[in-house]
């Protein structure tokens, strides 16, 4: 049965954690992507950061990383592509290993938080098993199955994402025609239309994922 499972991470437990470290402000993201022929998590976006070129030299100088690569520029942070080296190991390695599908994940001067879920509650206890040969100092809070799941923990929002588009949908911004805007949207928030327009957009792709393309996935077996 599928099993959600919940990890904490010190900064160093992850390759993108000397980027932080280098600058406390900084917030790392993941982009959620279902591992591919090896290939697990190239794609983060980097928020709040007051220097990004050191973040990038920073990053570059670890042995985990072959090369990273800006995507996209927004107002306040950047969206990344990251080659990762055939010689890295621990928990990324063992992410892709292992075929976990990333549903959170994000880095802070406080450490990482991830969400992998994974195909059999067995594989947990492998991965963990894993994570231990390595010396990688990981720590399951939390165990679950996906039908287990509150409603506030449903469909991997987080809370700014899930307040957002629950006001969004109340105040008509999905209606023809729109009711409010964006720029109306941010006002409530005090927050900029850009940080609105990004809460919206991965908080629907994450609603998509945990509905629409699971359903397509459970069809396709």
């Amino acid at each position: 049965m599928a099993t959600i499972a919940t990890f904490q991470l010190p900064l160093e437990g992850f390759p993108l954690g000397v980027g932080i470290a280098g600058d406390r402000s900084i917030r790392v993201e993941l982009e959620r992507v279902v591992p591919t022929e090896g290939v697990n998590i190239p794609f983060f976006w980097v928020w709040n950061c007051t220097d990004f070129d050191a973040f990038e030299r920073r990053v570059r100088d670890t042995d985990a990383v072959q090369s990273v690569t800006v995507l996209t520029e927004a107002e306040d942070g950047r969206l990344y592509r990251a080659r990762w080296s055939d010689a890295v190991e621990g928990f990324l390695s063992g992410i892709t290993e292992l075929g976990a599908t990333l549903l959170n994940g994000a880095g802070t001067r406080d450490g990482w938080r991830f969400e992998l879920r994974f195909d059999e509650r067995s594989t947990v206890r492998t991965f963990l098993e894993y994570c231990q040969e390595q010396a990688v100092p990981v720590e399951l809070t939390r165990l679950y199955t996906p039908q287990e799941a509150s409603a506030r923990d449903r469909y991997s929002l987080t809370d700014e994402q899930r307040e957002t588009i629950r006001l969004a949908y109340e105040r008509g911004y999905f209606d023809e025609p729109r009711e409010i805007t964006q720029a109306q949207l941010a006002e409530a928030f005090d927050i900029s239309q850009r940080a609105v327009s990004r809460r919206l957009q991965r908080g629907l792709s994450r609603l998509i994922a945990e509905t629409i393309a699971v359903d397509a996935d459970s069809s396709e077996r």
